[in-house]
């Protein structure tokens, strides 16, 4: 209960300041309204010139570019720009300060600041979700047991995103500077956005990697595959539990682990 009320108080504090920079918050919000309208334009004018990419046709890519978004913005909402303040707090000496408050690092780490302007690059996704769903030719039959299913694995693939991104901004504790890196996880998440079956040609390994050393392919993929009836349901959400879990239990590791090798920016 201590720190739901914690959390509570980081919402307040981000809203009082949402409110206070309206500008800055509308500006925020209309660029990463931009953004997602520049990748639809993009795909409108790829399947312009074809039926399909690897098999998914264009209205199957605009659910899965849609249930990316929607996931990226919430992740973004809730902790990707806070990990992504990370080097920059250890470079010059904010950690010192978190490590002594009197709550856990990683938490606050992660979810001091709340995105509130990212909010709608989420609400932006649902709305293109809903449009390609709209215009399937054919729509699945109505399954509560898949929907629920499919529910279940987004809330893992937002548990993936933490953790992937945990792991790797981690890493500011022993090299110097990693702003650059937050650039190379952009590009690594994107990936995610991709139909899965296009890496199959690049050979059974390039897949399995994608799929499970790093399962970019859980995190959109493979949930909206459940969805049209390609995967199975049962087999799909436990690979993609015991996925979130493991990644969980290795960034909550991977921290606890760097926090006590941390001797203060001053030594």
């Amino acid at each position: 209960m201590r720190y739901i009320r914690l959390y509570g108080a980081f919402v307040r504090n981000c809203i009082r300041q949402a409110v206070e920079f309206r500008a800055n918050f509308f500006a925020n919000l209309v660029a990463n309204l931009a953004w997602m309208l520049t990748l639809l334009i993009f795909i409108d004018i790829l399947f312009r010139n074809t039926q399909s990419v690897a098999g998914w046709s264009k209205a199957e890519m605009l659910v899965l570019f849609g249930t990316y978004t929607s996931l990226r913005g919430l992740s973004n909402t809730l902790f990707y720009n806070n990990l992504s303040q990370l080097p920059n707090s250890i470079r010059t000496g904010t950690m010192d300060f978190i490590l002594t408050k009197p709550v856990n690092s990683q938490f606050y780490v992660s979810l001091r600041y709340i995105g509130l302007d990212d909010l709608g690059q989420t609400v932006g996704g649902l709305f293109v979700v809903a449009y390609g769903w709209a215009i399937l030719p054919s729509h699945p039959p109505a399954d509560p047991l898949v929907a629920a299913a499919f529910t279940g694995m987004l809330a893992c693939s937002l548990a993936l995103f933490y953790s992937l991104t945990l792991l790797m901004m981690t890493l500011s504790f022993w090299l110097v500077r990693l702003d650059n890196l937050m650039i190379l996880g952009d590009m690594m998440f994107s990936i995610a956005r991709t139909p899965i079956d296009i890496f199959r040609r690049f050979g059974g390994g390039v897949f399995f990697v994608l799929t499970y050393i790093l399962p970019l392919a859980f995190i959109a993929a493979l949930p909206v595959k459940m969805l049209f009836g390609a995967v199975s349901p049962g087999r799909a959400l436990l690979e993609a539990l015991l996925l979130a879990a493991f990644f969980l239990a290795a960034s909550a590791a991977f921290w606890r682990y760097a926090t006590r090798s941390y001797s203060s920016a001053s030594s």
